[in-house]
């Protein structure tokens, strides 16, 4: 499974989550400031980012293949109602519904978890397993 967590490491309040279907389809798990939603993402378009581009936020990625830590890499974010430019690809939310309140707080604490120990995911294992099962079942509920 591949997931990339926006890095909210403790005390963050919100996160962002997205599991990669494939190459151009996504399903995020956003509890932020743009709502407390589950979303499918499509990636719709290239277009490169300029360095004066007026950007709504900006934030470091942690991308999760497989269970292990693969990167960390910086995000500069236009928030385009139903699309979001990010860094040089535009994904449009192509569904949506609400983040029930029964994973909520656990994917918060997952998500703080693993932006705490990201270089040392092998001593949290065990948490990162149940994470990855928790999406899956959620993926699935969301997709059927």
């Amino acid at each position: 499974m591949n997931i990339e967590i926006d890095y909210s490491p403790t005390p963050s309040n919100s996160y962002f989550i997205s599991v990669c279907l494939n190459d151009t389809e996504a399903i995020s798990f956003d509890y932020s400031s743009k709502g407390h939603r589950v979303t499918k993402q499509v990636l719709t378009d290239h277009k490169q980012m300029q360095n004066d581009q007026k950007i709504t936020g900006e934030w470091d990625t942690l991308v999760i293949k497989n269970g292990k830590f693969v990167k960390r890499y910086h995000v500069r974010w236009v928030d385009m109602d139903r699309k979001d430019w990010v860094n040089d690809e535009i994904w449009d939310t192509v569904a949506e519904k609400p983040l029930s309140t029964e994973i909520k707080d656990q994917l918060l604490r997952y998500s703080q978890l693993i932006s705490d120990k990201y270089e040392h995911l092998d001593t949290i294992q065990n948490e990162v397993n149940n994470l990855q099962s928790l999406l899956k079942i959620e993926v699935d509920k969301f997709l059927n």
